[in-house]
């Protein structure tokens, strides 16, 4: 069996801490994320046995909507110290979520949980999985999620929100902005399953294990703004699975 919980977050510079830095460093023309600020955290946890047999388990997510990044970060580190053996996934995370997540810490004198704390030495365990990296390997290119999703035959209407800034400096749409990450969730779930699959794992089946994931998202939610398209997805991938059969008959 290996557990995993997928991570994903929202993040938008502050225009305080961008201003107070140019003003020291008038030669930095752009920002970098220690400016960054913290609007959501999402979770999806996502089990798989040795049968290539997938479930999901429970999606959470927390916003910074009502007192800022600190109740948010407890809620999300509390969350993940309940999940010890369990191994974080992020995609592009080692340079971005995770590092934006831990100087927000830094800022709020809250402990890192284990999954995202620095290890060293030679026994060194594999806590935080960075799907990006490992999809980079030693290359000189980075892939956007958004490219691997696509050479994968998820649809664009799926995916074509996820360049889309989900705040300004006026104004945020809470609910939006947490649809948008926790969707992401699912998103690197896919990717890290068919990743998973051609990297030797003989038991699993791209499109099955796709299927169970839109399900099991789908029943936590619902009503969410892709649900119609989530659903036309499954409906197409079950028609992919059905055709499976046919042929192993």
């Amino acid at each position: 069996m290996k557990s995993y919980t997928i991570l994903d977050s929202e993040t938008r510079f502050d225009p305080y801490l961008e201003d107070a830095y140019k003003a020291i460093d008038p030669k930095c023309e752009k920002a970098r994320i220690a400016s960054c600020k913290l609007d959501v955290v999402a979770m999806l946890d996502v089990d798989l046995d040795d049968e290539g047999r997938l479930s999901v388990g429970p999606l959470a997510s927390w916003t910074a909507e009502d007192g800022g990044e600190r109740p948010l970060l407890s809620a999300a580190f509390f969350h993940l110290q309940e999940r010890p053996d369990r191994q974080l996934v992020t995609y592009g995370g080692s340079a971005v979520d995770a590092k934006v997540i831990e100087l927000a810490a830094m800022s709020h004198d809250l402990a890192l949980p284990i999954q995202l704390r620095e290890q060293f030495g030679p026994r060194r365990e594999a806590r935080h999985l960075d799907l990006g990296q490992a999809i980079k390997g030693f290359s000189k290119t980075w892939h956007h999620l958004t490219e691997i999703l696509l050479r994968m035959g998820v649809p664009v209407a799926l995916i074509a929100n996820k360049a889309k800034p989900m705040a300004d400096d006026r104004n945020i749409d809470w609910r939006s902005a947490r649809e948008h990450c926790e969707l992401d969730t699912l998103l690197t779930a896919m990717a890290l399953i068919a990743w998973r699959r051609v990297q030797g794992d003989p038991c699993l089946h791209i499109p099955t294990a796709s299927y169970a994931l839109i399900s099991g998202y789908l029943h936590q939610r619902p009503e969410g703004a892709m649900a119609s398209l989530l659903r036309r997805e499954a409906a197409h991938l079950a028609g992919l699975i059905a055709a499976d059969m046919d042929l192993a008959a």
